[in-house]
């Protein structure tokens, strides 16, 4: 049997969180979620409601944006944002900004309004047909984005019905 070291000082829980997740190799997972959330306050609001951190990886860090315009916009401008968030970061961890289009924003009111219809909303047929209109795409993320909008078109419709009928 293998006899553990015997330590002179208690160690904080921060220190062995830490350890463990080193260990078990979630380390670099913490330092990108930290990086991603700095995001909104390196770049302020309106850029921030335009585009998303995708991932971090190898130094570079992957910015969807909402169109062409942006990605070209946010280029010109990629070393200021690079310095203000390791300046955030207090380390030189971004050494690499790429933007792409992909990224589509939720109007916070609509889907607020919506979240609170769906259960509602959607019927078994509406569920069904949904089903069967993204069974053939191969992609499932590109099928799963237009599971969202067709729900997110038949919650609207229904809501008008109701308002209509009120």
């Amino acid at each position: 049997m293998r006899r553990r070291k015997q330590q002179n000082k208690l160690q904080s829980i921060g220190e062995v969180l830490s350890a463990v997740l080193k260990k078990n190799g979630m380390d670099s997972k913490i330092e990108e979620n930290a990086l991603l959330k700095l995001w909104p306050k390196a770049v302020g609001p309106q850029i921030a409601s335009k585009t998303h951190p995708d991932c971090f990886r190898g130094g570079t860090l992957f910015i969807k944006t909402v169109s062409s315009v942006w990605v070209q916009q946010l280029h010109f401008m990629k070393e200021e944002i690079r310095t203000k968030i390791n300046g955030l970061a207090k380390r030189n961890a971004v050494k690499e900004i790429r933007f792409t289009i992909g990224y589509t924003p939720i109007q916070l009111e609509a889907a607020k309004n919506i979240s609170s219809t769906r259960r509602s909303a959607l019927k078994e047929r509406d569920k069904k047909m949904i089903a069967d209109c993204t069974a053939d795409i191969a992609d499932r993320e590109l099928a799963s984005i237009f599971e969202r909008v067709m729900q997110l078109e038949i919650s609207r419709r229904r809501q008008l019905e109701n308002e209509k009928v009120r």
